[in-house]
């Protein structure tokens, strides 16, 4: 029996830096981590989460980096983290089964799919 797949809209590229204006404001502060597919088949799943504070896109002409900052909140002293992820070619967004955003889904230009996980309204799991 196949598992269900939850819907994936594509975001056009001009619509990005909105796009993540946007989702940054709509996800603020919900638990996030990271998942890494690679195309030889790696997959790499951060194992700590930390709070989504915003998103960005980092236009350098041709090249597009996003960048990604969360903070983590788990010590006494709040860290934050920044992520830059270059080269990117492609932005989706991944629903729930409640309608909610589960995953901003981002592909770089060697295919790797770096996929930032939500913490899910339906049942609390990033």
């Amino acid at each position: 029996m196949l598992e269900p797949v939850e819907p994936v809209a594509t975001i056009e590229p001009m619509n990005w830096g909105e796009f993540l204006n946007e989702f940054a404001m709509r996800n603020y502060n919900r638990r996030a981590r990271f998942d890494v597919y690679r195309v030889n088949g790696d997959v790499e799943e951060e194992e700590k989460e930390a709070r989504l504070e915003g998103l960005a896109l980092r236009d350098g002409g041709k090249r597009k980096n996003i960048e990604v900052i969360r903070i983590d909140r788990s010590e006494k002293h709040a860290d934050k983290i920044k992520d830059i992820i270059p080269n990117v070619i492609g932005v989706a967004v991944q629903y729930d089964t409640d309608g909610s955003e589960g995953a901003l889904e981002i592909t770089d230009s060697e295919n790797t799919l770096i996929s930032l996980r939500l913490e899910s309204r339906v049942d609390g799991v990033s």
